[in-house]
């Protein structure tokens, strides 16, 4: 009886996904999109079965005798069949949703983890004066080595390159991008930065490590919550 049922068709009920007629001309994007619809439908497909006949066998009846326990029994199975489209099509986007955000999230922390590798030798420096604009491309890196090793007293033979950090914005006449110092290791990275706390100079310029976005974010909240704590005590 469940066979017989289970190959029944209503007009309330999902259809297979190759038995639809097209409405507009065929073209390229129709066929893309033609496509992209019987896969959506293809992975729907046992969870709507599943549910429909798990429903189905709730409301069928040890025996059935007369051709009116069978009208009964096709009738229970169209009301729930309607009833079942919903949770079907919850679930489904649901599951979908949660994949898409968990992709999403690993193909994140691949980037960080690829990002916060670029930078663990790195030194980041916010208020190093700039080079003077009639410099050249060569004259400006050699202004700032000097700083890392007059101002900021880091030895040249610690230093392996160092940088700038963003565009200049004529707007802003005051504003100094961050100077980007790469040191030969991560061990005098971690020196020159107090083990990562910041280690302010004798000149009164902060040097700290050079962290990735999702790290700066991270310390950001961590400083919040550290006021936050601060303030409740007094």
């Amino acid at each position: 009886m469940v066979l017989s049922l289970e190959s029944w068709q209503c007009q309330d009920c999902y259809t297979c996904p190759h038995s639809y007629q097209l409405s507009v001309p065929s073209t390229t994007d129709n066929g893309a999109l033609e496509i992209m619809v019987k896969n959506e439908l293809k992975a729907l497909q046992p969870v709507i079965k599943v549910t429909v006949e798990n429903a189905v066998r709730n409301v069928l009846s040890k025996s059935v005798c007369s051709k009116e326990d069978i009208k009964n029994v096709v009738r229970s199975y169209a009301d729930v069949t309607k009833e079942s489209q919903k949770e079907v099509i919850q679930q489904a986007a649901l599951s979908q949703s949660s994949k898409t955000v968990v992709e999403s999230v690993v193909r994140q922390l691949d980037a960080d983890k690829v990002e916060r590798e670029k930078r663990r030798c790195n030194l980041v420096v916010l208020s190093a004066p700039e080079p003077s604009k009639d410099f050249s491309k060569e004259q400006k890196i050699a202004e700032d080595n000097q700083f890392c090793c007059n101002v900021l007293e880091i030895p040249s033979s610690n230093i392996e390159a160092c940088w700038r950090a963003g565009k200049i914005d004529e707007s802003k006449p005051e504003y100094r991008r961050p100077l980007i110092i790469k040191l030969k290791s991560e061990g005098l990275a971690q020196e020159w930065t107090n083990n990562g706390v910041g280690l302010k100079t004798a000149n009164g310029h902060w040097i700290n490590r050079d962290l990735c976005a999702a790290d700066r974010k991270a310390n950001f909240l961590s400083r919040q919550e550290r006021r936050k704590r601060m303030e409740k005590k007094k």
